[in-house]
């Protein structure tokens, strides 16, 4: 598949991919940074902050649903060149993240201690985990918002000055966690509330820095369109339930990892951020894919978005494989790092790392079948009913079984969650070749 049968140049790819992917890259990267600080502390610590993340992994997957949708729509209203209904979007993709992340802080802020009790045997990482997940309950309410600002802007064809918002607030979390944890005043020296400090403060800095950027951009003037409300229900209710119910299950594997006991849970704790970075590399290239195709949808130019999809495809899962090679050679390297930990747990961070690369190809050309092609043509039902079937009815029960009842290493277990990838990217190109996703939103909207 040539680039050029999409009439898209590499160039115009490459305009929206690096910064998304290089903002979610600084993300990660700063993560890992802070989740190696935080070792200092000691593993239950690394357990709890690891448990912590994955409760708001399934906000920000419930808010990457309506934000989608926003997205989805927005891209396709501004390849039309229609500026209010934007507008009209960004107000209701605000509404509805309050909607969601208000209930959400007020559940961090009054019932942690007690749900955290839930999630593990150990009663360090469970009182640890209550404290820090109520400490960083504002969280939820600033990233819902930073979260609508971005995609906006992003689909807005301004992917560059997200990019600077982000980076700037998580390299001042990561310079707020080095004062309270190994800073030279020793006053502040304070250790997980000073690091949820941090979090909530860098969060906030981020919000501000994209409000300012968006109105210079966009200058936004908000209203109220009862109709454009629904229309990002119609489209987002689909979203949410399939983050959420996707996010729940990943959740639910750390919950398995905890009870197989603090050293597997601290080890997959460390090793979330360092995923997230080899996601993170391409994750771009499934937006860039999402806002490209949506475009051309939007402008019903089917035969472009159908070529640009099979270039993406194919290119970038292939330059998934080597990267994925080349972080499995380096992961001795770099596993030895942690010397805060025990030897158990970084054996068992190296062998999961090892499954993880190289599984990687699997998981891009997953993230780009469903991010930036069925998901930019609607085709969200679709993908919901895999999910549930592959991650609740197959995967999440084999990996209870094998961790909990067999008692299989840890690597097995997480080799067990990596099968899913493997069968879905035969259904995905099947559904993908139906050409189902190759609709103009815009058209069936307004009928």
């Amino acid at each position: 598949m040539s680039i050029a049968q999409s009439k898209v140049s590499l160039r115009e790819i490459f305009r929206v991919a690096i910064p998304v992917s290089l903002q979610a890259l600084v993300t990660s990267s700063l993560s890992f940074v802070d989740i190696y600080m935080v070792a200092s502390l000691g593993e239950a610590s690394v357990a709890a902050v690891g448990l912590v993340s994955k409760i708001y992994f399934i906000m920000i997957l419930m808010l990457v649903g309506f934000t989608g949708a926003v997205s989805l729509l927005v891209a396709q209203y501004w390849g039309a060149q229609r500026k209010r209904d934007v507008n009209a979007l960004l107000t209701v993709g605000l509404i509805w993240s309050l909607a969601i992340t208000i209930p959400l802080l007020l559940i961090g802020l009054l019932f942690s201690p007690v749900l955290a009790a839930w999630l593990s045997p150990n009663a360090d990482i469970t009182n640890l985990t209550g404290q820090y997940w109520q400490w960083t309950a504002p969280f939820a309410l600033l990233t819902g918002t930073s979260m609508v600002l971005a995609t906006t802007q992003r689909a807005t064809d301004d992917a560059f000055w997200p990019m600077v918002a982000s980076i700037t607030a998580l390299l001042s979390n990561t310079l707020m966690n080095y004062l309270v944890l190994f800073g030279p005043f020793e006053a502040l020296h304070v250790g997980m509330p000073g690091v949820a400090m941090a979090t909530n403060l860098s969060r906030l800095l981020e919000v501000g820095l994209l409000a300012f950027v968006l109105i210079r951009h966009l200058k936004p003037v908000f209203h109220w369109q009862r109709t454009m409300f629904w229309r990002v229900w119609r489209h987002g209710r689909l979203l949410v339930a399939h983050e959420t119910l996707w996010s729940s299950g990943i959740f639910t594997f750390f919950v398995i990892y905890s009870h197989m006991g603090e050293n597997e849970l601290a080890a997959m704790s460390l090793l979330s951020p360092i995923d997230s970075i080899m996601i993170d590399l391409f994750i771009g290239f499934g937006i860039a894919a999402s806002i490209l195709v949506g475009q051309r949808l939007g402008r019903s130019q089917f035969e472009e978005a159908w070529s640009l999809s099979q270039y993406m495809l194919i290119r970038f899962p292939a330059a998934a494989f080597l990267v994925g090679v080349v972080l499995a050679c380096v992961a001795p390297l770099i596993v030895p790092m942690f010397t805060t930990v025990s030897e158990e747990v970084r054996r068992h961070l190296l062998y999961a790392w090892w499954v993880y690369s190289l599984a990687l190809a699997l998981r891009i050309h997953n993230v780009i079948a469903v991010l930036g092609v069925l998901r930019a043509g609607g085709d969200n039902n679709f993908v919901m009913r895999t999910e549930i079937v592959s991650i609740w009815f197959l995967t999440v029960p084999l990996a209870a079984v094998a961790g909990l009842i067999i008692g299989l290493p840890l690597w097995m277990v997480v080799t067990v969650t990596m099968l899913e990838e493997a069968g879905k990217v035969g259904w995905f190109q099947w559904r993908i070749r139906k050409r189902l996703w190759l609709k103009n939103l815009t058209l069936q909207e307004d009928h």
